[in-house]
């Protein structure tokens, strides 16, 4: 059985593309009243960090997918934080 390169650069982009964008995922989570400013890099950091702690109980292989998903939306989620960090800014300080 032969493996196929472009066969798994289509999986590991499904896959990155099933699992969302940060930042987006973070915007919409996010109670009004606890609004910062990356919140996009830091769920990437967090969920990244979450994977390697004893929280999570998944599959090494799993945590390895993950892993290079969250590393590879990290300077997405940057760039795209980075754009709107004037807003964050404004929604920060008016939560509160």
């Amino acid at each position: 059985m032969k493996l196929h390169i472009g066969q798994w650069a289509v999986m590991i982009l499904l896959g990155f593309l099933m699992s969302g964008c940060s930042s987006i995922r973070a915007r919409t989570d996010t109670a009004d009243n606890k609004w910062s400013v990356y919140p996009g890099v830091q769920l990437d950091v967090k969920e990244t960090g979450k994977l390697f702690s004893s929280e999570s109980s998944d599959p090494v292989w799993i945590k390895g997918i993950m892993t290079v998903i969250y590393t590879a939306d990290l300077p997405i989620s940057t760039v795209f934080d980075t754009a709107v960090a004037p807003y964050d800014i404004y929604q920060s300080q008016t939560a509160k």
